[in-house]
């Protein structure tokens, strides 16, 4: 899965990093993949309280 981060859609990124909170090169390459778009990019339904407490899992694995 690690070699396709490229390659699959945003959403399906997503979904697999919520699912594996711990895959660091997955959350990377999800960060890397919503900094490219375009700023009024609208990305559809999302959970903030879950995305945030994602986030906060994140910082604290790289600290």
């Amino acid at each position: 899965m690690k070699s396709n981060f490229q390659k699959i859609k945003i959403g399906e990124l997503k979904k697999y990093v919520l699912e594996y909170r711990n895959d660091t090169a997955a959350f990377q390459a999800l960060m890397e993949r919503v900094d490219a778009q375009e700023t009024g990019q609208i990305y559809g339904s999302v959970d903030a309280e879950q995305f945030s407490e994602l986030l906060q899992q994140h910082r604290s694995l790289t600290s």
